[in-house]
């Protein structure tokens, strides 16, 4: 069994046990979640995978826009949420410009597909995705956040997992969104501080930020951009990865 089929056969159990996971911690997960999403709020899912999140958000009560170019994962999104008026679908991935990009595939796992080269030369030296492999390339539809904003509408909170391409999504805003959300990974610091960067330009943002997958915000108030790179950079994790918030003041 080569080494490729080893870590497919993790990932089936893996998932099995977050899924099971997820179920055991919704309701914390869900009144979390509460705290930025309400009824009948504009919510925006940058990089959707399956729509676990777009369901918590619709169990919320929200409307959600989910923003995914995989086929696969499109398919399975249209099925799931088909019935559901609240849900709106669209088949591209976002970035800087308009026009058509390259995603580079997981052979193992859908929700670490990437678009950013650097991303996944990173996470593969650190040792968290050491193994694993993108040998195949997907051409997408590229749009901006601007696009979206201009067809749905601006949304109270924005959720952005895209794998490290988290800057070039920011680049395609040029308005503050009062609310949003994107992913970290510490082994590419210098990314999600150029992102903390561009939203700082934008507007007068405060932070926080998750540890892992734990819905709970890891400071006891919210920070300036200055005041959560310094905290960040003090963790002494080597994979650490986890989601860092930002809201308008």
């Amino acid at each position: 069994m080569d080494s490729q089929s080893v870590l497919r056969m993790y990932s089936r159990v893996r998932k099995v046990f977050k899924a099971a996971k997820r179920s055991f911690n919704r309701s914390e997960t869900l009144s979390f979640l509460s705290q930025f999403i309400r009824h009948d709020d504009l919510v925006f899912d940058i990089g959707a995978n399956v729509g676990d999140y777009t369901s918590l958000c619709l169990e919320l009560g929200a409307r959600v826009v989910a923003v995914e170019p995989q086929p696969a994962c499109v398919k399975l999104l249209a099925s799931r949420f088909r019935h559901n008026s609240n849900f709106r679908l669209e088949t591209m991935a976002l970035g800087n410009h308009r026009g058509v990009g390259l995603l580079y595939l997981s052979d193992v796992r859908s929700p670490i597909s990437s678009m950013s080269t650097d991303w996944i030369k990173a996470v593969k030296e650190s040792g968290r995705f050491r193994h694993f492999k993108w040998r195949q390339t997907q051409t997408v539809k590229l749009a901006c956040l601007d696009d979206l904003i201009k067809k749905h509408g601006l949304p109270s909170f924005c959720k952005i997992d895209v794998e490290g391409y988290d800057h070039e999504v920011l680049c395609g805003l040029n308005s503050p969104i009062g609310k949003l959300s994107f992913e970290y990974h510490v082994e590419f610091f210098s990314k999600f501080e150029s992102c903390i960067n561009r939203l700082s330009g934008l507007g007068a943002y405060t932070y926080n930020f998750t540890i892992g997958e734990r819905p709970r915000l890891h400071l006891p108030l919210w920070v300036e951009s200055s005041e959560l790179l310094d905290t960040l950079r003090k963790l002494s994790y080597r994979t650490l990865q986890g989601d860092i918030y930002a809201k308008l003041k």
